[in-house]
């Protein structure tokens, strides 16, 4: 049986909580809505981490949530590739990606690219992207929707069940 769910949170383990959360305020105005202080017992069998201590943030934006999570003892940090298998990274929608691209670029953030045209065809039609990178390294993307690939148009293409696989829409963005 399949669960009804919608999407609520992501968690991002960072190396310094309070430059990450600086970085998030500065780039997209988002402020904590609380902070948690984890260890014990319990955040060990939970998390099955050996003996910890977490601290994490939580920042709303829109009807989504990011997570931000500090350990102590810190691991070995990761290479930060996307093609690192269990990498994760964020991508926000935006109305005017070319006026974002130009503000965060003015004020020192490096970006991979300029915001790429993903072209006339299929679902990405009309959508435009970038990509920088957060004080950790992580991937952060930026989009500019066009119409297939707004939520709706996501959702519509989904239930066509009509995708192959084998047979993708080739980009070379």
């Amino acid at each position: 049986m399949q669960i009804q769910a919608t999407f609520h949170h992501v968690g991002i383990t960072v190396s310094n909580l309070e430059r990450s959360v600086k970085w998030y305020r500065e780039v997209f105005g988002l402020e904590p809505a609380f902070a948690l202080e984890v260890s014990g017992p319990g955040a060990e069998r939970n998390l099955r981490l050996p003996p910890h201590i977490h601290r994490t943030v939580v920042m709303p934006i829109g009807n989504f949530a990011i997570e931000l999570l500090e350990f102590e003892p810190t691991r070995r940090p990761m290479e930060q590739r996307q093609d690192d298998v269990g990498y994760v990274y964020l991508c926000f929608a935006v109305d005017d990606i070319e006026e974002v691209y130009e503000r965060l670029r003015a004020t020192g953030h490096d970006f991979h690219t300029e915001p790429v045209y993903a072209g006339d065809e299929g679902q990405i039609a009309g959508s435009k992207f970038c990509i920088m990178r957060d004080p950790d390294g992580k991937t952060i993307e930026f989009v500019q929707c066009g119409p297939g690939m707004q939520i709706p148009g996501l959702h519509a293409a989904a239930a066509r069940k009509e995708v192959d696989l084998k047979k993708p829409q080739v980009f070379n963005g």
